[in-house]
């Protein structure tokens, strides 16, 4: 029984290797080091425990007569009483799971569902989009101005801002964005989400009309690694028409800010900037033999310039760079008279062979996947990921009418709850996979379809106070959630197996008639491994459940909590619901199984057929 519910174990965690992306590299660890340690206590059960109890125990061993304590006594007479009520109204227990598994599994249904649980960093991030033509200066004034408003917020210790980022950064931006770090003082005594809340209402009245986006730093990262955009959800439109996708940007922006839970709504900047176009005709750049890329380097020379050698200032090092002066490169007159330098050398004036007039351009022009595209993306706050982003779906039918009618023209969402929704099928799909396996291992020790079924059947008793302790800590469902689901399938079938292990050898050893009397009496033996089992499983998890929010613990509470419920009602479960199930499918199955057991040692007694055949040889 043992090795077989350590290779239970082992089964039931390899999903959590075959998981993808940021899920992958957060759970994996968990499942080596859970297997890991299980394989360990294995080896030590096989090796070190037997010697110390023969070193360490012989006296207790010898005893022939040995009292149970005054709580163990009374805790096997509750276990016969409940035992035996249990078989004489099997149907009615069978049928009360039942129906409480139903309700669990449509409980969760109902949840609301989300990535990850949300981090508790201490810290927030706070974003300020002015339009792309802002200065520096102007973005300056309005980043002091929100340091201002941010430092009145009650909870809020320091602040610390960047307005824009060069070019070389890995997440560079223009001068008109302005990042803020906050720090949340611990002893304030308000949540976060009520300093976050504060935090919008007030920089709302600030700064009206001007997008605002606040985060935590490590969640707004994980939302630009999942998506490319920094936000929880992204909606995005794809299409050939800047002037269209615009249109309808505006009209899903329209939809979405009537949706409960919907923040920081922010469509992607795309404005019409003073530009200055140059057009080739091809026709005379043929007659003189130029090219395109003549004119290109002409322009790109006299507009963005070249590096013609550096000046040394100490140990910096700077470009001296030769191009036209500022006032020449808005000059439509100076631009035209630059000079083109023909192939025999002749010199022509650029408005000879080329079209230069001031026009409009959008301000920057995104592509994902060669098609152009914009995003109107938003934050939750309030409600569960999964609820807001089924509530944006709906709403955002009308958008999806007016795209059919166009060609060339897709809308996606795109965020955490699409990573969400990937490990979520991958998991389901992989676990799959383990039960098939469980039963497998299982058939291979017991030699029943039957009783490897009933060893299952541990996992909806556990499932049931998963459930329980889901809705008593107001939990919504992650990918840490399923991870607790899936490490208490292991855990929850051990005990069954030491039940049923027990049951078959009472029947073939001590040769126990199947009935109530039998089952009674197992239960009662096996009521302390039992519950020592579950006890040192859930104890070590304790210290998790009780730290909901602990900054380092947002993972592994969902996975305490899921473990500890299930393991209370399994085990109390396992004298109720498992007794009434072997009592009502098990009886042929255990008598198959004691018999082939009793037979086989037969063979191995007497080396032949059967006992008579050893004196009568027939």
């Amino acid at each position: 029984p043992i090795i077989v519910g350590t290779a239970l174990v082992v089964v039931v965690y390899l999903p959590l290797f075959f998981l993808s992306g940021l899920e992958g590299r957060l759970f994996a660890p968990i499942g080596l080091a859970y297997i890991t340690s299980v394989v360990a206590s294995l080896a030590v059960s096989l090796t070190v425990t037997p010697a110390l109890c023969a070193y360490l125990l012989p006296n207790y061993v010898e005893k022939k007569e040995r009292r149970d304590g005054l709580l163990v006594r009374g805790l096997r007479v509750v276990a016969d009483r409940t035992i035996r009520l249990s078989v004489r109204h099997s149907q009615h227990v069978l049928a009360t799971l039942t129906g409480l598994v139903v309700i669990g599994i449509a409980v969760l249904a109902m949840r609301g569902t989300q990535f990850l649980p949300e981090f508790n960093e201490g810290v927030a991030q706070i974003n300020l989009m002015l339009p792309p033509e802002t200065g520096l200066s102007t973005s300056d004034a309005f980043g002091q101005r929100k340091e201002q408003v941010l430092l009145e917020v009650e909870g809020v210790r320091s602040v610390a801002r960047r307005t824009g980022r060069a070019q070389g950064d890995e997440h560079a931006m223009g001068a008109n964005a302005t990042e803020t770090i906050i720090t949340f003082a611990p002893d304030s005594g308000r949540s976060r989400e009520e300093m976050l809340a504060d935090i919008r209402d007030k920089l709302g009245k600030a700064f009206p009309g001007v997008p605002i986006g606040v985060d935590q730093p490590l969640q707004h990262l994980l939302s630009h690694m999942l998506s490319g955009v920094k936000a929880q959800v992204a909606v995005k439109i794809y299409g050939p028409d800047l002037d269209e996708l615009r249109r309808l940007a505006a009209q899903a922006e329209q939809e979405i800010r009537a949706v409960p839970g919907v923040e920081d709504l922010y469509v992607e900047q795309q404005v019409l900037v003073p530009s200055i176009s140059v057009r080739p005709n091809r026709e005379l750049l043929a007659r003189h033999g130029l090219t395109v890329d003549a004119i290109a380097e002409t322009i790109e020379l006299a507009m963005g310039g070249e590096a013609v050698s550096r000046m040394l200032d100490g140990q910096y090092s700077y470009p001296i760079v030769v191009r036209l002066a500022a006032r020449y490169r808005s000059d439509l007159e100076a631009l035209r008279q630059l000079v083109v330098h023909t192939p025999e050398g002749r010199a022509l004036p650029l408005a000879d062979v080329a079209e230069i007039e001031k026009t409009k351009t959008p301000s920057n022009i995104n592509r994902e996947n060669v098609s152009r595209r914009i995003v109107v993306q938003h934050n939750v706050a309030g409600r569960a990921l999964g609820d807001v982003v089924a509530d944006v779906q709906k709403a955002l039918g009308s958008v999806r009418d007016s795209i059919s009618e166009l060609e060339g023209y897709r809308i996606e969402l795109s965020g955490q709850f699409e990573a969400q929704q990937a490990a979520t099928k991958r998991i389901l799909l992989l676990s799959i996979v383990s039960l098939a396996t469980m039963v497998l291992i299982l058939y291979l020790h017991f030699g029943s379809l039957n009783l490897s079924l009933q060893v299952l059947a541990g996992i909806p008793m556990a499932f049931i106070g998963a459930v329980a302790y889901i809705m008593a800590s107001n939990q919504a469902l992650s990918v840490a959630t399923l991870v607790g689901l899936i490490s208490l399938g292991g855990i929850a079938t051990r005990n069954a197996i030491l039940l049923l292990d027990h049951y078959l050898h009472m029947m073939r050893e001590e040769g126990v008639p199947f009935g109530i009397d039998l089952i009674a009496r197992a239960g009662q033996e096996r009521m302390v491994p039992v519950v020592m089992t579950a006890l040192t499983s859930g104890i070590a998890l304790i210290p998790l459940a009780l730290a909901p929010g602990q900054p380092g613990k947002e993972i592994l509470y969902p996975v305490a909590t899921v473990i500890i419920g299930g393991l209370i009602s399994s085990t109390l479960l396992d004298f109720v619901v498992r007794p009434a199930l072997f009592a009502r499918f098990g009886q042929g199955a255990a008598e198959r199984v004691a018999d082939a057991h009793s037979h086989a040692r037969l063979l191995d007694l007497y080396g032949c057929d059967s006992p008579q055949d050893e004196t009568t040889g027939q």
